[in-house]
């Protein structure tokens, strides 16, 4: 991983990994989410309903999200595009602060992408600055019981299952387990 620059007013740098650039999310990036921000199968998952059009999409960039990362004091997160294309088809993200140095972390990936490792290699690339820039003690990642790609996601970046909290409706009302994993910068720095 090559972090390139530094944290300036809670903008992350950029990285490059080896096949992916993350890289701050911009409105000139909206039809690209939208793409599949717009697709039941990668928003239901996630948590949330899909985004109706491109322009819901630029408002949330420009409006919606830089308020939710001022209110809850979160770093910025990423866009993932694939090196040498110019298209985001992901992102990746800190989307809730548990604690001063807890926070949570949350992915979406275009279904076109999905099954070649990318979600892990982007989330291990925010795991390695959260654990060293930003001096985080805790990762926590949360899924229902029905998104198998997530849990499989956790476990392969060493996530302990940490609690199933039962019967709960997502975000379509159906009755499912929530599951919440953590990882502690020691089991990280193990791991290594």
């Amino acid at each position: 991983m090559k972090i390139l620059g530094k944290i300036e007013n809670n903008i992350l740098p950029d990285i490059e990994t080896g096949r992916l650039y993350l890289c701050q999310r911009t409105v000139a990036d909206a039809a690209d989410i939208f793409a599949y921000a717009s697709l039941p199968e990668v928003t239901y998952p996630a948590g949330f309903p899909p985004v109706e059009t491109v322009e819901d999409e630029a408002y949330y960039l420009e409006h919606v999200l830089p308020k939710s990362q001022a209110e809850q004091q979160l770093p910025s997160g990423y866009g993932i595009k694939l090196k040498g294309e110019d298209k985001v088809i992901g992102s990746v993200d800190f989307n809730h602060r548990h604690a001063d140095d807890v926070l949570e972390i949350g992915y979406t990936l275009h279904p076109d992408y999905w099954g070649q490792g990318i979600v892990p290699e982007a989330t291990s690339a925010l795991i390695e600055l959260g654990f060293t820039l930003l001096k985080l003690h805790k990762l926590e990642l949360n899924c229902y019981d029905t998104n198998k790609q997530s849990q499989r996601v956790a476990e392969k970046l060493g996530f302990t299952l940490e609690a199933r909290i039962r019967d709960r409706k997502d975000v379509q009302g159906n009755r499912c387990d929530d599951l919440r994993y953590g990882l502690l910068k020691s089991e990280w720095e193990a791991s290594r």
